[in-house]
């Protein structure tokens, strides 16, 4: 396959902020790659111009590429490229069940509306998707009952509705208690496991799961240091990245800092 992501000399101006500096990155196909960051580095504004909310500054040197083409219609994107933001459940209200916000991911919307055609093949694949995380159970609740865990795992879900080769995770443990940082990581660790490349986006240091061997720093819009995962998280470098002080352990495959 055509390289996933192809990034060069990307800059994205946000206000009077140059938020992404000339970072060039290029990530394959069903890699497993964490892009770790502090507040701040450009995690989100990468995000959302992998997303195409944000664009970059128009530069005969810049160029952006996914699966090898310029131009992708978002609806046609999914296909390819699963994305599981934490703001899509800020937005959800009680009038929305689990079902409906996975059947959601076939129209891009929060819940399903009236000039939404759900077909039984829709149907057929959103229970499909809340199989393989465990969550049919979770079908006819409504979003505002269920734990933050249990609404991350619908959302992973509805990001699998077309079975996309790689998912895009932004902050996929944020808010979530020690028993839900577990679940979500063990079902993480499955879809690695069975095909699926994961693109992680954060900066919590024990979100890198053992599956992903490949770990790119940001700072300052930029990309500071791209390497393997034994290479890139040492004490110095983190402390590099982050501005402060930062001691690094390992256990089981997953690295721990403070």
């Amino acid at each position: 396959m055509p390289t996933l992501l192809e990034l060069k000399n990307v800059c994205v101006q946000r206000g009077a902020h140059l938020a992404l500096n000339n970072l060039s990155l290029s990530i394959e196909a069903g890699e497993h790659v964490a892009i770790l960051g502090p507040n701040g580095s450009g995690k989100s504004t990468l995000i959302k111009t992998i997303t195409r909310e944000c664009y970059p500054l128009l530069q005969p040197e810049t160029s952006l590429r996914i699966l090898g083409q310029d131009n992708w219609n978002i609806f046609d994107l999914r296909s390819h490229l699963g994305v599981v933001s934490n703001d899509l459940m800020a937005q959800c209200t009680r009038d929305i069940t689990g079902l409906e916000l996975v059947l959601s991911g076939f129209f891009g919307s929060i819940g399903i509306w009236r000039n939404h055609h759900v077909t039984a093949d829709m149907r057929a694949a959103a229970h499909k998707a809340m199989a393989r995380l465990e969550v049919e159970h979770l079908a006819s609740r409504w979003v505002d009952e269920l734990s933050s865990g249990e609404g991350r795992r619908l959302l992973i879900a509805r990001a699998l509705i077309h079975n996309p080769a790689t998912l895009l995770l932004d902050e996929p443990t944020t808010s979530l208690d020690l028993p839900a940082l577990r679940e979500v990581r063990g079902r993480l660790r499955d879809l690695a496991a069975s095909g699926v490349g994961l693109l992680l986006v954060t900066h919590h240091l024990d979100d890198i799961i053992p599956e992903i061997e490949r770990v790119v720093l940001l700072r300052a819009g930029t990309v500071f240091l791209d390497g393997p995962k034994g290479e890139v998280l040492t004490t110095e470098r983190l402390s590099s990245t982050f501005g402060v002080p930062v001691d690094v352990v390992t256990r089981d495959g997953y690295y721990h800092a403070w």
